[in-house]
């Protein structure tokens, strides 16, 4: 999609896929075999890219901690190289001259700091003032006084910018887009003609709540949306009988007590409220206005095509190249887990589902407190028929905040599979052997093949670094 999207700009561009969401290399292959580029954080993923056959030519090198080895390394290959801060400009000129048997030019561009808030969570938020992340205006300019002088082993040919991930809309891209234009025409101006790569990062999300009303609880709602929904009970126990349609009302006051005492999903709840006023439209004004989330579609949550239209005109008669470099856009929402369902267990005020899946292979939740839709199949019923109770879906790791998903209503068993969706980005490259337990397999679905394309950990994995010792 992002490829058929950067079609629409008036300049070049390039699509670089940012390895650290998901380094599979058989994913990466693919996504090479694309026509995509690749977008690097260690020496190490610049070794697998150069394996899976990216020209090395576009990869790009970013970091705000880069080894010496991973500096010489993307220098060694012509990577385009992103500085971060003023000690990595001045590591990367010293190995530039002191670490290749003749001085090698390093191609540069700046990471600017522009204090840009991307509103996402603040552990992913990467382009405020107080970020560790960019050049800030003051290290800027010691680096551009740096790269000024005489026999600087070094070629400034871009700019870029990240602002951080799970970003669900464009504007921010274009305001990042606008100011590093605007610097550059200042940097052209003092002399630095070849900066022509204009590369505002990735961290365009996806929408990982899509389906979060099939199981949203009333545990979940906030103080405010209870207070409303309870609010429109009570409009509604307190209308004439002849205001309304006498089954319509009654259904959806059932529905608002069922999920008010957590027999059924909020999605049962929008449902009986959009069948209410399709029978009563003269009430719609009022019942927005008392609860506008049981009638407001969902937020629309921008696309790779979005972001691009959103930007297109900056670049027109602006003799530069766009680059861009997603990551979770590409591949979020292209995965699952499927996980055991281990048993279930009651505490003296919470349920448990416990899944043979742990925060070893799905961190994101209890790090981030991110969102990933759960489905329960169960080949011994419909699990859609059965009797649904709001339940935490926990692994068997041994800390409290092992938990993938909290008060979601769920069918009530303690058999069968679960899918964890979503989890193509920063799930298994974020994944961990904590408690001795093995990482799974990664099977590619290919419409009816399945391809093995990762094995599961072994035990003997696990103890080969210590047979050595």
């Amino acid at each position: 999609m992002y490829l058929d999207a950067l079609k629409l700009l008036d300049c070049e561009s390039q699509l670089n896929y940012a390895v650290k969401a998901n380094p599979n290399f058989s994913l990466l292959r693919l996504i090479r075999s694309q026509g995509a580029s690749a977008t690097l954080i260690s020496g190490n993923e610049i070794r697998l890219a150069l394996e899976a056959g990216f020209e090395p030519t576009f990869m790009m090198y970013n970091g705000g901690g880069k080894c010496q080895w991973e500096t010489q390394l993307a220098i060694e290959h012509n990577l385009l190289i992103n500085v971060d801060s003023l000690w990595d400009l001045k590591q990367t000129l010293d190995i530039c001259r002191n670490g290749f048997p003749e001085t090698r030019t390093a191609r540069l561009l700046l990471r600017i700091n522009l204090n840009i808030d991307s509103s996402v969570h603040n552990f992913v938020n990467t382009g405020k003032a107080d970020s560790k992340f960019g050049l800030s205006e003051k290290e800027s300019e010691a680096c551009l006084e740096l790269l000024e002088q005489p026999g600087c082993p070094a070629e400034l040919v871009g700019l870029h910018s990240h602002l951080g991930s799970t970003i669900y809309q464009s504007d921010v891209f274009r305001l990042s887009l606008e100011r590093l234009l605007e610097y550059r025409s200042k940097l052209v101006s003092r002399g630095f003609i070849k900066v022509s790569l204009i590369n505002i990062g990735g961290g365009l999300g996806i929408d990982y709540k899509l389906l979060e009303f099939e199981t949203k609880a009333w545990q979940s709602e906030s103080e405010d949306n209870k207070k409303n929904i309870l609010q429109l009970k009570e409009f509604l126990l307190n209308l004439e009988e002849d205001q309304t349609d006498g089954c319509s009302r009654k259904n959806i006051l059932s529905s608002l007590s069922a999920y008010v005492n957590e027999s059924i999903a909020f999605e049962d709840l929008r449902l009986a409220t959009t069948v209410f006023l399709s029978t009563n439209k003269h009430l719609g004004s009022k019942v927005e206005q008392i609860c506008s989330s049981l009638t407001a579609p969902k937020p629309v949550h921008a696309t790779p095509l979005d972001l691009i239209q959103s930007v297109s005109d900056l670049l027109k008669g602006k003799d530069v190249k766009l680059i861009i470099e997603p990551g979770r856009s590409i591949v979020a929402n292209s995965s699952a887990v499927i996980a055991r369902i281990l048993g279930c267990k009651q505490s003296s005020e919470k349920r448990f589902i416990i899944l043979d899946v742990s925060m070893n292979e799905i961190i994101r939740p209890c790090l981030y407190g991110a969102y990933h839709h759960v489905t329960i199949l169960n080949n011994s019923d419909s699990s859609n028929k059965m009797e649904k109770k709001v339940f935490n879906v926990v692994g068997p790791v041994c800390e409290s905040s092992d938990f993938l998903a909290q008060n979601r209503m769920l069918p009530d068993t303690c058999e069968g599979y679960a899918i964890i969706h979503d989890v193509g980005a920063y799930c298994y490259s974020m994944a961990s052997n904590y408690n001795v337990r093995m990482r799974p397999a990664e099977v590619l679905v290919d419409g009816h093949d399945c391809i093995l394309i990762r094995r599961p950990d072994t035990y003997e994995d696990f103890m080969a670094p210590y047979k050595e010792i």
